[in-house]
């Protein structure tokens, strides 16, 4: 496997936004600004997934890719009582399979925040469409929504594919 740094991912040059080196990265992690790794496995050229990365980990974007290099799904984790907490989940639909789109060629999104207390926010809307369906929850097991505080190379850990969690009823 190799950790490509940089700016973001693009999915059509496949390859990082202005790449940097692993000892930049180190940097930024120490003072800023963000940056962004993803892991790509022996043979592909389109990552399992990218990080993006605030400074000492004050913010964990992941993304997860399908098989075209669309985005699937984006994890965000914050520092939370010492740890870090999963506190949005947003899940891509796309007309096909088949090939890529943007996200923003979407054919639905659902987003949902999450808290601590075991609140949760759900917010559901198909393209083109310019209503969305609200939901709000209580007493959500969020246990599954911890992780300890990120470290400089600890990526798998937050790079992981997770089963949804929470309201997923549109």
């Amino acid at each position: 496997m190799t950790y490509r740094y940089g700016r973001d991912w693009h999915p059509v040059l496949k390859k990082p936004i202005a790449e940097i080196t692993e000892t930049e990265a180190k940097q930024r992690w120490a003072k800023g600004p963000a940056f962004s790794v993803s892991k790509l496995s022996p043979g592909h050229d389109q990552p399992d997934y990218t990080l993006l990365v605030g400074p000492e980990g004050e913010v964990v974007r992941t993304q997860r890719y399908r098989p075209t290099g669309a985005i699937d799904t984006i994890y965000t984790f914050r520092p939370e009582a010492g740890q870090m907490f999963l506190n949005e989940v947003v899940a891509y639909a796309y007309p096909d399979d088949a090939k890529y789109y943007d996200q923003f060629q979407s054919a639905a999104v659902s987003t949902i925040g999450f808290r601590p207390d075991g609140g949760a926010v759900r917010r559901f809307s198909v393209s083109g469409s310019h209503d969305a369906r609200v939901s709000r929850y209580t007493d959500v097991d969020v246990s599954a929504h911890w992780e300890p505080m990120i470290t400089f190379g600890d990526w798998d850990r937050f790079g992981v594919g997770r089963e949804p969690t929470g309201p997923t009823a549109p």
